[in-house]
């Protein structure tokens, strides 16, 4: 009998992003075939972002997380979360396809520059093998009610030792973060900004259902 519970959880997964944030926009794509997601970890939505646009987007997904909180959370496991002691597993999963999702700061930073980066992203890549993907998060409140989170994807060159992949990998996460800390402090607050795609629909602000609804509603002239 099939495992029903996967599918719920990625579900209510997909249904927290939704119900949470604005809405989701992306500038880059992420390559096919084996690839390590490496990402800032600025943000509590870092984790559901990637479930949302990875294993919501119909690819699998291993994403490595602290070993202790993976203990504390058994249910992630549905959803492919594999602790930082399970580096095996994790490297199955990249050779058999798998977006691994990693994120190489190690912790939970304040919003800003990234902070410095473990080797092990790349070195995920070298062994897999797999592309290497940089992924510029950031979560916004700008004009609107709920937060806006916007995300660039960036490929790396894998090739050469872990330290020049990693310093590649950083240079390249503190670009793309940077553009779009800059964005956002010159776009005009209740427009998205340039030259990003919203590839996910979230949660309208409260003034913006109004709008909808007067548009659906014959209000009387005044």
């Amino acid at each position: 009998m099939p495992d029903v519970r996967r599918p719920a959880m990625l579900a209510a997964l997909r249904l927290t992003v939704r119900s949470g944030l604005a809405g989701v926009w992306v500038r880059g794509r992420l390559p096919a075939g084996p690839v390590v997601w490496a990402a800032n970890h600025h943000s509590w939505w870092d984790p559901f972002i990637a479930g949302e646009l990875v294993a919501g987007g119909g690819r699998g997904m291993v994403l490595l997380a602290d070993a202790a909180n993976v203990r504390r959370y058994r249910s992630a496991r549905r959803i492919g979360a594999v602790g930082t002691d399970e580096l095996r597993t994790a490297l199955a999963a990249a050779r058999r396809g798998a977006v691994l999702v990693v994120y190489p700061e190690g912790q939970l930073l304040p919003a800003g520059r990234p902070g410095p980066l473990a080797p092990g992203a790349a070195w995920f890549a070298a062994r897999a093998p797999a592309r290497l993907c940089s992924v510029a998060v950031r979560v916004l409140l700008r004009g609107g009610q709920y937060p806006e989170a916007y995300v660039t994807f960036s490929e790396v060159s894998a090739g050469g030792p872990p330290a020049e992949v990693t310093e590649r990998l950083g240079e390249r996460l503190r670009e793309d973060l940077a553009g779009v800390d800059r964005l956002g402090a010159q776009a005009e607050a209740r427009q998205p900004l340039p030259g990003f795609t919203r590839v996910v629909r979230g949660r309208r602000s409260w003034d913006e259902r109004i709008d909808v609804a007067r548009g659906l509603l014959a209000w009387p002239p005044r």
